[in-house]
């Protein structure tokens, strides 16, 4: 995976990429939750997308500033950011859970948006990298 600046070359996954790929699957999830079942699954999927698509964009841009610039003077500063947000993402998911205000299947197919988005960036880089030896 390339940093969204530099340049991408075919069969090449860029983060920026992956974040579309997260926003659109997640716009797409909540429009079937709320057609298959109701507003309060597809305000589930939606939340749960929401948290996980935010903590991927953080983690994205502590991940450029981490590459950019010397590595020990930022990995201190990078793993707490890290654990931190890991800390905000759990509380905030338990908070939900604890006092019922989301559906949990639904959350949890929000929660998976990104690992959703990361599969079908890989998908589209190996088809092109595919077309291209043809």
């Amino acid at each position: 995976m390339t940093a969204s600046g530099s340049p991408v070359s075919p069969g090449e996954v860029s983060l920026g990429k992956v974040l579309v790929y997260n926003w659109l699957l997640l716009l797409v999830l909540t429009g079937v939750g709320w057609l298959g079942f109701s507003g309060y699954h597809a305000f589930s999927v939606f939340i749960g997308g929401a948290i996980a698509n935010l903590s991927f964009l953080f983690l994205k841009r502590d991940l450029v500033r981490l590459l950019g610039g010397p590595l020990e003077a930022v990995k201190p500063l990078f793993f707490m950011r890290y654990y931190l947000r890991l800390s905000v993402v759990v509380g905030v998911l338990f908070l939900l859970i604890r006092f019922q205000k989301v559906h949990t299947l639904a959350l949890l197919v929000g929660l998976s948006t990104v690992l959703l988005g990361i599969g079908l960036a890989v998908m589209v880089a190996a088809k092109s990298i595919y077309s291209l030896k043809l």
